[in-house]
């Protein structure tokens, strides 16, 4: 769905709902009714009761108001002399007399008001307030001397109406207000939303054609910003992971094509005959079977790499590290002597052969952890000084399991410390060692594969040399 029709949708969801709600509720309302209506209906009913002859008191008046539908706040019955015969106002008695010349000479044609001081008593009770505007004097039978006159308030009336008319326009002017409000709030937003939108999607553009200096520019919206920052981050990994493919497709291109070049040569002069004499040829066979096995060895770690970084579908199940050290402990003390080293293996930083922390079990794919293990050993025996020694311990490492593996080597130099995971890099210390640079390419991938961590750079113990952890989060 398009902003734009969100926020109609809110718009008529914050204004037209309140507004239809009102219809609603005013509809089902009782329309205002005309006072005169009832007032007529009222006064014919008491003229019906008095032409019979009925008693009229004032339980018999709110009946009929109340069958008339008027509300009834005061009422009197005035006799024509002037005589007030029944009566609720407080400032009218029985007994009390009212000057009628004071009122209109119309007074007996009906629904007239009442004049200023038009009621007054026998003594001292005339009235000095000014009468409210919606008293009314009517007689029963306007066509009778002898008809008695009923005096009433209708204000009720005038209230009730008055009231539903300023609730109305209340409600109706709250609504208009609202809509306009959130109607300019609703397009500033989407003007706002809009531009940045735009201006992500042309940045994002010139990104998509391959121009990854381009930096995504946002908005002052805090959303916004924080999606182009997120795009930003996304586009420098991508440069730097094209950068890492450029570099590694560079890697190995040169280290297939310099031993496929002295193969093809050695081969054409073994084909031109070229050495005559069987040491020759024996020399030039030996050199085309060690760069083959190099071939062989580049591939199958070609292909150790790909098959670890691919789909995941390493089988995961639940191994015990101690016992796992031990193996790994006694395979490699067989090739430390070998290769007239040391190998020290154990638990903990004193190389204890018996734990003394608690060791839980953990998740792993054991032949993929043994052989990142077996790549950092490896690599411990090949740059650590003659007899030197090589240290494997399992310890915890703020608090994290972890394999520790130590040499006694020259160390990694600073500078090479961030690439040393990176595939085919090789340091200053090991550029004519004949590898090529994947072995901790293959540790930080698996590693990965299992969500751990591992770092490489200088001994914890503050010793020359360097050490590797593997924790195992």
């Amino acid at each position: 769905m398009k902003l734009k029709t969100q926020f109609a949708v809110l718009t008529g969801a914050v204004t037209l709902l309140p507004l239809v709600f009102t219809i609603i509720f005013f509809g089902f309302q009782q329309v205002p009714h005309d006072p005169r209506i009832p007032s007529k209906a009222f006064i014919e009913a008491l003229a019906v009761r008095w032409h019979s002859g009925d008693v009229l008191n004032i339980e018999a008046l709110k009946a009929e108001a109340e069958k008339a539908g008027m509300p009834l706040r005061d009422i009197a019955l005035i006799d024509p002399e002037g005589k007030v015969l029944l009566s609720t106002f407080s400032h009218l008695k029985p007994g009390d007399s009212i000057k009628l010349s004071d009122l209109a000479p119309q007074s007996r044609s009906g629904n007239l008001p009442l004049r200023r001081s038009s009621i007054s008593g026998n003594d001292h009770r005339a009235s000095n307030e000014n009468p409210k505007p919606e008293f009314k004097l009517n007689p029963l039978d306007s066509t009778r001397s002898d008809s008695p006159l009923v005096l009433f308030d209708i204000q009720p009336f005038w209230t009730r109406q008055d009231v539903r008319n300023r609730n109305l326009l209340f409600i109706g002017s709250f609504c208009i207000i609202l809509f306009v409000v959130s109607g300019v709030i609703s397009l500033i937003i989407l003007r706002s939303i809009s531009r940045a939108i735009k201006t992500l999607e042309t940045d994002t553009a010139i990104v998509a054609t391959g121009n990854l200096n381009h930096e995504v520019a946002g908005s002052s919206s805090h959303e916004i910003l924080l999606l182009a920052k997120s795009i930003n981050l996304m586009r420098l990994n991508l440069k730097d992971m094209l950068a890492r493919r450029s570099k590694m497709l560079m890697g190995v291109s040169h280290d297939l094509k310099t031993p496929i070049a002295l193969i093809q040569g050695y081969a054409d002069a073994l084909a031109d005959n070229v050495a005559d004499d069987p040491e020759t040829k024996a020399k030039y066979l030996d050199i085309i079977r060690v760069k083959a096995r190099q071939l062989e060895d580049l591939t199958g770690e070609l292909i150790d790499f790909l098959k670890i970084g691919g789909d995941g579908t390493a089988t995961i199940v639940e191994v015990d590290p101690a016992k796992m050290l031990q193996s790994l402990g006694q395979r490699f003390e067989s090739d430390a002597r070998l290769l007239k080293r040391s190998l020290s293996w154990g638990f903990g930083s004193d190389f204890s052969r018996i734990p003394g922390f608690p060791i839980p079990r953990k998740n792993m794919n054991r032949a993929l952890v043994e052989r990142a293990l077996e790549n950092l050993v490896t690599n411990s025996f090949k740059y650590s000084r003659n007899e030197g020694t090589i240290g494997l311990r399992l310890l915890l490492v703020d608090g994290i399991l972890s394999f520790s593996v130590t040499d006694d080597g020259p160390g990694i130099k600073r500078e090479d410390e961030p690439y040393v995971f990176d595939a085919f890099y090789r340091g200053s210390s090991s550029r004519s060692d004949g590898g090529h640079g994947f072995g901790l390419t293959i540790v930080k991938a698996v590693v990965d594969l299992h969500g751990w961590s591992v770092t490489i750079g200088k001994r914890k113990d503050g010793k020359e040399g360097t050490e590797a952890i593997i924790g195992m989060r």
